[in-house]
């Protein structure tokens, strides 16, 4: 299987939206990559951010969800050579600078695609392919990937 590394949203929709298409697709995306997969420490931070700021009453589960993750997934910390990587990402892509510690946090813990709904779908930056999940059209290509 293709090493995959999830952004904040598939943990957005999955914890916030659980009975929603996006939700559960979000829940199946989450637990085929747990075995392989990566959660850079800045999705979580934006994920834990998203839900105070949006859903304070879920905000301890959060927390605790966060932890969940941090024990199934690579998680890789955002250090300075993190934020130096993606600051040449954001200069060179013309991208903002937490998506370019995304996939820079990505790339280094050996993620070859991520599953956001919040970059550009099918491009490739640094060998890492950005893939929106809940786009019809790449539901073959995530099987293929994910490959049971």
């Amino acid at each position: 299987m293709t090493r995959l590394a999830l952004d904040s949203n598939i943990l957005i929709y999955a914890e916030l939206e659980p009975d929603t298409e996006k939700g559960a697709r979000s829940a199946d995306l989450i637990l085929r990559a747990a075995r392989d997969g990566v959660i850079p420490a800045q999705v979580l931070g934006e994920y834990l951010r998203f839900v105070q700021r949006r859903a304070p009453a879920a905000f301890e589960e959060a927390i605790r969800q966060a932890s969940v993750y941090q024990a199934a997934f690579l998680t890789p910390p955002t250090t300075d050579a993190i934020i130096n990587k993606a600051s040449e990402l954001a200069r060179a892509h013309r991208m903002q600078l937490w998506d370019g510690v995304v996939c820079a946090a990505s790339v280094a813990a050996g993620a070859k695609v991520l599953m956001t709904e919040d970059m550009q779908d099918g491009r490739t930056i640094e060998g890492l392919r950005l893939i929106n999940p809940f786009a019809a059209a790449n539901i073959g290509a995530i099987e293929a990937l994910l490959g049971d």
